[in-house]
């Protein structure tokens, strides 16, 4: 969404019918939710039940969470969401998990550090896997700037911190392997290489296709879609959050606008 749109947004929001700029809201930023979410959780159950969490508590109280982002403060929307976001995972983690607990030396490190960490060292990503997944969150991220995270994260570990991340995990000759790796080898374990152009091309005629057909879809549809396919929840979750009698009353409406789908596909 055009940062220009957002006032609309948020008189839609503030409005006495305010279900369509609540769908316009999940339709742009669930994409963006989804990975802040991916960030500290890996588990499928966990990132759902989080992103869940999440979007009830932006919908809570008249959405006063988003209401209270200010178009002429110095933060774009979407900084501005993520951090809100952010906040809201660690809010979902004590609840569901128990209390978070950082390394203080690892807390004292930027918030791009902080996040290579819990992909790297906790989630056990791979390098390539920890940047694919950083990339949206942090626009002009590059490999340089990876491996400067990963030197700092290692000189800021103690070897207790170190035994720490090596008992929490069983497979611990892996992680000690991971660690002990320079950055020129950290750096030949991500690919500069691509698939070749007529992939490519093929996988882009694909997606434009459904794009189109997606397009000629409903928003709310189109939602639906989307919140049980990509955002993988359940039908119940997603009829919570759609507002939807139940779980049965939601599978009806993915599997009308699945039909509609594979019609415009074939079209």
């Amino acid at each position: 969404m055009d940062q220009r749109q957002i006032p609309v947004l948020l008189q839609g929001l503030r409005s006495s019918r305010p279900q369509e700029a609540w769908a316009q809201f999940l339709e742009d930023y669930s994409g963006l939710i989804l990975q802040v979410i991916r960030i500290s959780e890996r588990d499928p159950d966990h990132i759902s039940d989080c992103f869940l969490f999440a979007c009830e508590q932006l919908s809570r109280s008249g959405f006063r969470r988003i209401c209270q982002f200010r178009p002429a403060g110095p933060a774009t929307f979407a900084t501005w969401l993520r951090a809100v976001v952010r906040r809201l995972v660690l809010d979902w983690r004590r609840r569901e998990l128990g209390r978070y607990r950082i390394f203080q030396s690892i807390a004292k490190l930027s918030g791009f550090d902080q996040a290579v960490f819990r992909l790297l060292y906790e989630q056990r990503a791979s390098p390539e896997e920890s940047l694919l997944r950083l990339a949206p969150l942090f626009p002009g991220i590059t490999r340089d700037r990876f491996l400067q995270s990963v030197e700092q994260i290692q000189h800021a570990l103690t070897p207790r911190q170190r035994w720490l991340l090596n008992t929490r995990h069983s497979n611990t000759s892996a992680l000690a392997a991971r660690q002990s790796q320079d950055a020129i080898s950290l750096l030949e374990q991500i690919p500069d290489s691509l698939p070749d152009p007529g992939s490519l091309a093929a996988r882009q005629q694909e997606l434009e296709a459904l794009s189109r057909a997606l397009s000629g879809l409903a928003e709310r549809e189109r939602l639906l879609i989307r919140l049980r396919f990509e955002q993988e929840l359940t039908l119940e979750q997603v009829a919570r959050l759609m507002k939807l009698s139940n779980a049965q009353s939601a599978d009806r409406r993915i599997q009308d606008a699945l039909r509609q789908l594979r019609r415009k596909m074939t079209e």
